[in-house]
């Protein structure tokens, strides 16, 4: 568990640290995903037993999996396409 989280915590800091000096047209989204899977790595850290007998911190977790997945595919498609219009450029 502790190499899990120290390098899922790695990772999250490499990504913001490349959001931060990057300048990137969408690297908003990337910032929304170092946060959500901050938040998604605090729910499964500190877990919580469910309330109302069927929310619990792990389900929680698979919920803010949903719209980061998404964002991050999203994240990635403008990043493909930003990185190829700057090579058709170079080559005009």
């Amino acid at each position: 568990m502790k190499v899990c989280v120290a390098l899922g915590v790695t990772q999250l800091l490499l990504w913001a640290v490349w959001a931060s000096v990057s300048q990137h047209p969408s690297r908003w989204k990337l910032w929304l995903v170092v946060a959500g899977g901050a938040i998604g790595m605090l729910l499964e850290i500190f877990d919580f037993p469910p309330y109302w007998g069927f929310v619990d911190a792990h389900a929680l977790w698979h919920a803010t999996t949903i719209p980061l997945t998404y964002l991050w595919w999203s994240f990635a498609k403008d990043d493909s396409e930003f990185r190829t219009s700057i090579l058709v450029k170079k080559i005009k």
